[in-house]
């Protein structure tokens, strides 16, 4: 008699290079048309050696995402200049 694992072993071998703290985008199929599409870019909680944990979307296969970078934060500041008021516009991405 042959015993079986009831679950599968770790592999040898790293199939992505998908980190926790790292962006990706999430792909998503609508059924018509049928065309893939990008979601995100969404923060990686957790990683396996096939799979990646979003908040958002929970587990998700590697070959259903690609790494992207930090989402733009863009802030606004009103400010009086010689009487008149002035917009600034700052750009920045997010601290990993």
């Amino acid at each position: 008699m042959e015993a079986q694992l009831a679950q599968t072993l770790p592999l040898d071998f790293a199939v992505h290079n998908i980190q926790p703290r790292d962006w990706v985008l999430v792909k998503e199929w609508k059924e018509a048309p049928l065309v893939a599409k990008w979601r995100g870019p969404f923060q990686v909680l957790l990683t396996t050696e096939t799979a990646v944990k979003t908040a958002e979307h929970g587990w998700t296969h590697h070959t259903q995402v690609k790494i992207s970078e930090a989402p733009e934060i863009w802030t606004s500041q009103l400010e009086e200049k010689d009487g008149k008021p002035q917009l600034t516009l700052h750009r920045s991405g997010l601290e990993q």
